[in-house]
């Protein structure tokens, strides 16, 4: 499995009392592992899926700490030099809810598709669509060989169009998104697509539709990163499945990934380990 995606130092900020200008609130303060290709990538590897990250990640002390995190957890980890690593403020409030303050470096025009390693899914993170270079990046991708997902997220209303076209230029066999992003972003024609919210997902492929739904009705801790499980779990679900996969085959992956999902908002951090999960290969 090839992830395409930002790897991403989460400074997660949990505040003690309601955040108010020039104030000085105390709260708790985390350095985790994060981004939306990483969390992915982590995810599947988690489920004994083989998977290479193509990610941007400086020469920094950030970079050092995702690297040595990514290799911990058995990725296959295919820096691209940027001046520096992403980091994401992650602020948290007493619902489990998060804002999300992001410095993401550009590397959509540093990934050449002819030197990527073959493989028989490509998961693509929506953010390097935002690029200046991200449709001609996914034209080129449409080219190569094997099946691609498209990851959806957030995207601002004047970059909505642009999006939309670098969508569509990659042609993905499969979009994963929550309810809102697909509403505005799913390529016209998509011949998949996995819808997730709180209650539960929905995948349609080839004419079939499957749904599945939370069942632990606990309040979410934190909701950071359950999306991406989603992702890797349908993926790694249907990773060896024909396409269309057969409807139980599409019924166990949506299965799996509201089962991943849910426990995922139960836990600290986009990628903080639940039941189930590998160990890390390496321990800490």
């Amino acid at each position: 499995m090839l992830v395409l995606g930002d790897a991403l130092l989460d400074v997660r900020v949990d505040p003690a009392a309601p955040v108010a200008a020039g104030g000085d609130v105390a709260a708790r303060i985390e350095l985790l592992p994060g981004g939306q290709g990483a969390n992915v990538a982590v995810r599947l590897a988690r489920r004994g899926v083989a998977v290479t990250l193509v990610t941007g990640i400086a020469d920094d002390a950030s970079g050092e700490l995702l690297g040595a995190a990514l290799r911990a957890e058995g990725v296959d980890v295919r820096p691209l030099p940027v001046e520096r690593t992403g980091t994401v403020v992650v602020l948290g409030d007493a619902r489990g809810e998060r804002t999300m303050l992001s410095q993401r470096p550009a590397f959509a025009a540093l990934i050449d598709p002819d030197a990527l390693p073959a493989a028989a899914w490509t998961a693509v993170s929506g953010y390097l669509l935002h690029e200046p270079s991200g449709r001609e990046l996914m034209a080129r991708l449409a080219a190569r060989h094997g099946r691609c997902a498209l990851l959806g997220c957030a995207v601002p209303d004047d970059l909505r169009e642009t999006w939309r076209t670098a969508a569509d230029a990659l042609r993905p066999d499969l979009l994963v998104a929550n309810r809102e992003e697909a509403l505005h972003l799913a390529p016209p024609g998509a011949p998949g697509v996995a819808i997730t919210d709180a209650n539960g997902a929905r995948l349609s492929i080839g004419g079939v539709t499957v749904s599945a739904r939370t069942v632990d009705a606990a309040p979410a801790r934190d909701t950071t990163g359950a999306g991406d499980a989603v992702a890797a779990a349908l993926l790694a679900e249907l990773l060896d499945e024909a396409w269309p996969p057969p409807r139980d085959a599409m019924q166990a992956a949506i299965d799996a990934a509201v089962t991943l999902g849910s426990r995922v908002v139960r836990v600290d951090g986009a990628q903080g380990r639940v039941e189930g999960e590998r160990p890390p290969l390496v321990p800490a």
